[in-house]
């Protein structure tokens, strides 16, 4: 989240809109400091939790503490202790299903609706400490795609709002997992549940978003970086945004197109007219970008 006031409501102005009854339309406000992140309730009709306990009044938060608004529920995740050899927690228990974590109040899985075990969490939970290298949190999640997609919709609110900067620090985490399991030929998801073709369409369609309106080649290069990595021949609707963005944003470095070209090009017999026609859209960029 950003520094200052994070809103959360049914309201559309707020800056996470919640469609649910039984949230108000401004019900809660997160205070956003560089070291501290304090919930206020806004006076709503059916008020705040914290870890299944009723807030009367501001309340600091703690990494991975649960904030329950009608009948949502959110974890604050601190991004710089997910970096660190164990993660604190509050007392949850990890389904033996899907490894979704849950606090010790819930009888039923949230992610996947399996019955929770009062002992499924004990080969992750001691002591109230989580070994990240089990943890479903971890800096290589396999709960990517799910992640991605609650946090790509409050992304795309802010793209749409035009807060570029903003999306980015939302979205930058996720599509750098994405890349760097390509780049290591891994799942994009270890879960059977996640559809890898949508997951990577999406991640794909967030980095052209950002790259147009942060006018920033970082996330051109992203594109082609993560299609080398898997051999994917690109969409027509890939292509022409690129065609778009190597013009408006000037881009000219050739090394990561011809990486990808040289790759599509070795498996180019397999392909139809179609995919022949991608192709020599693809050949026609490199022109524009030695151009620049």
């Amino acid at each position: 989240m950003p520094l200052g006031e994070f809103a959360i409501g049914r309201s559309s102005s707020c800056n996470l809109a919640l469609a649910d009854g039984l949230v108000s339309r401004r019900h809660a406000l997160l205070h956003v400091g560089p070291e501290t992140v304090v919930v206020e309730d806004l006076g709503s009709r059916n008020g705040v939790a914290v870890n299944g306990v009723r807030i009367n009044g501001p309340r600091r938060l703690a990494h991975m503490d649960r904030v329950y608004i009608g009948s949502q529920e959110l974890v604050l995740i601190d991004a710089a202790k997910l970096k660190e050899g164990t993660k604190e927690t509050a007392g949850y228990i990890v389904c033996e299903s899907c490894g979704a974590i849950s606090g010790v109040a819930k009888r039923r899985c949230g992610e996947c609706g399996k019955r929770l075990s009062s002992t499924a969490g004990k080969t992750l939970v001691e002591g109230n400490r989580v070994d990240s290298s089990s943890h479903a949190w971890g800096a290589e999640d396999t709960r990517t795609a799910r992640a991605l997609d609650v946090i790509g919709g409050i992304a795309s609110k802010a793209i749409a709002m035009g807060r570029y900067e903003e999306a980015e620090r939302m979205l930058l985490p996720h599509l750098e997992v994405l890349l760097e399991r390509a780049l290591k030929d891994r799942p994009l998801s270890d879960s059977e549940r996640d559809d890898p073709d949508a997951l990577f369409s999406g991640a794909t369609n967030y980095a052209l978003q950002l790259s147009k309106g942060l006018r920033d080649t970082k996330w051109i290069d992203w594109v082609f970086r993560i299609h080398t990595a898997t051999g994917r021949l690109m969409s027509a609707e890939t292509i022409e945004a690129l065609h778009s963005l190597v013009r408006t944003t000037h881009y000219s470095k050739p090394q990561h197109l011809r990486h990808y070209l040289s790759t599509i090009q070795g498996q180019s017999s397999d392909y139809g007219a179609s995919e022949r026609f991608l192709v020599r859209r693809l050949e026609g960029l490199e022109q524009v970008v030695a151009a620049h």
